[in-house]
């Protein structure tokens, strides 16, 4: 990982799809818009994870320096319901709760009811629209004339999280852990992130020299304002007496755990120590 801190190149991107897979079902009506990202590195697209109840949560990191989303984030819309024809348009609104001026994208002609339509939102308008509720929406332009809406999608645009805290290892005093002493295990504890949400991971992994994973716990924030707290068990440390020791955590951005979106916070933030 690198030491400066951010996404972590390598990992499993999981299931996505293109604009080339054919919808597999056809709608009977307007659909909500699908609210995705594309991985250039995979060439696809994935939808950004949702909860309750802010909906499709956007973690800001992805226009952050070094990202690999830059200008990736899309309201992917299903043309397949009978009321849209070839040659019809369509027009994507992003709408804040709370009044602030939405978004709304140039019209799109429809070329084939096969397959998605993307229809991109800048990164700037993303930024504009940070720490809101917004529902995105598109709009069916018949030929004919008029403007009809489809249901709408909930999304929420995440700040970006705040300082990231340095791990505190139970009983490491002067860079060494006097395995002897804690018979019973140990806790490794992890200060609020500002910015977190109780929809996002936090990982815990515990690795000896030369790279060799020992222990990795993996959980939802759920209380993000609180201390997180993780046990470790006597044997993780016992049984490696005379070794070199790292403690470090990621995050999981977002909802739904996406590998995609696993984001170390950098070397400053682990733990070294001695195991004696």
């Amino acid at each position: 990982m690198a030491g400066v801190g951010g996404f972590f190149d390598g990992g499993n991107a999981g299931s996505g799809f293109s604009t080339e897979t054919a919808l597999t079902a056809k709608a009977t009506a307007l659909q909500a818009p699908l609210i995705a990202y594309f991985y250039s590195k995979h060439n696809r697209y994935f939808e950004f994870g949702k909860t309750e109840p802010e909906g499709a949560v956007i973690p800001l990191e992805i226009i952050g320096p070094g990202s690999p989303f830059i200008d990736s984030t899309f309201a992917l819309l299903n043309p397949s319901s009978p009321q849209i024809a070839i040659g019809d348009k369509l027009r994507v609104e992003w709408l804040a709760l709370d009044g602030t001026p939405s978004f709304q994208s140039a019209d799109v002609v429809v070329n084939s009811k096969d397959y998605w339509i993307p229809i991109a939102i800048p990164d700037s308008e993303l930024k504009r629209l940070e720490s809101l509720e917004v529902e995105v929406i598109f709009f069916h332009l018949p030929q004919a004339g008029g403007a009809k809406p489809s249901p709408a999608r909930k999304v929420f645009i995440a700040p970006e999280l705040g300082r990231k805290p340095m791990l505190e290892v139970q009983g490491v005093v002067n860079g060494t852990l006097e395995a002897a002493a804690f018979a019973d295990g140990i806790t490794v504890r992890l200060a609020p992130i500002e910015n977190l949400r109780a929809c996002y991971g936090i990982e815990i992994l515990w690795t000896q020299s030369p790279d060799h994973w020992v222990e990795r716990q993996r959980r939802l924030a759920v209380n993000p304002k609180q201390t997180m707290a993780f046990h470790i068990a006597p044997e993780v440390y016992q049984a490696h007496v005379g070794r070199r020791v790292t403690v470090q955590y990621v995050i999981y951005l977002g909802a739904r755990l996406s590998p995609n979106f696993y984001w170390n916070p950098g070397v400053i933030t682990e733990v070294n120590f001695d195991v004696i």
